[in-house]
């Protein structure tokens, strides 16, 4: 009796579904940010080819430095754009990733991705994100990422952890990780792939207990920079 509750329990965890695609904004006024009106986190889409690559190829050189590559070793190829969106939309659809253009007043700003979302006792998610040249400095990518945070930890999806890895040389990811109040929970060597070679990170995370009682991560900004 006791082996065949075990065996139901592990048999029966399923993902949790959470509502796909969806959009998250907030007016950046309020939240005392300058340089726009509405920032909003919604799905990649087939039709963002565009405004993407004008966009990631204007800023080629300073987002090099801090992108995932593929090791010689994994015998992978990266997908064309096309084919990157209908995977990250499949994925969304199985719980598996979430992958958001960054929109500042209706235009493609800069992209937030979810990846990957571990269900079962882990509960747990990963988020990178990147963001135009012109943008940086506004205090857009935090509110970006402070919209994320608060979907993710909150009854919409109902993660139990959330993690952001970032390079020591990144000067500007560090300070929007503390600026939000992330735990940092230390160095993790040689961690992923960037820019051709196997890179440190620095971790940060927060856990739901962390949240309990206190505004959501929105709620708490009080503007300044990164």
């Amino acid at each position: 009796m006791a082996g065949g509750r075990l065996l139901g329990r592990l048999w029966s965890s399923e993902p949790r579904r959470f509502a796909w695609p969806v959009r998250l904004s907030a007016r950046a006024a309020e939240r005392g940010l300058a340089g726009a009106a509405v920032v909003a986190l919604r799905e990649l889409r087939l039709q963002d080819e565009k405004a993407w690559r004008a966009l990631r190829l204007a800023d080629d050189a300073r987002l090099s430095p801090w992108e995932a590559t593929l090791p010689p070793q994994a015998g992978e190829g990266a997908l064309d754009f096309a084919s990157f969106v209908r995977a990250q939309e499949r994925r969304a659809r199985l719980g598996e990733a979430m992958s958001f253009v960054i929109e500042v007043d209706g235009a493609l700003g800069g992209q937030l991705s979810v990846d990957p979302i571990h269900w079962g006792s882990l509960r747990s998610a990963q988020v990178g994100y990147w963001i135009g040249g012109s943008l940086e400095g506004c205090g857009i990518a935090r509110l970006a990422v402070a919209m994320a945070l608060d979907h993710l930890l909150g009854p919409a999806v109902g993660l139990h952890r959330v993690e952001i890895n970032v390079r020591p040389e990144n000067d500007r990811s560090l300070a929007l990780c503390r600026a939000l109040g992330l735990r940092e929970e230390g160095l993790r060597r040689r961690y992923m792939h960037i820019n051709g070679v196997w890179a440190d990170h620095v971790s940060f995370a927060v856990v739901a207990e962390d949240r309990r009682g206190r505004a959501g991560f929105v709620d708490g900004l009080t503007g300044g920079q990164s």
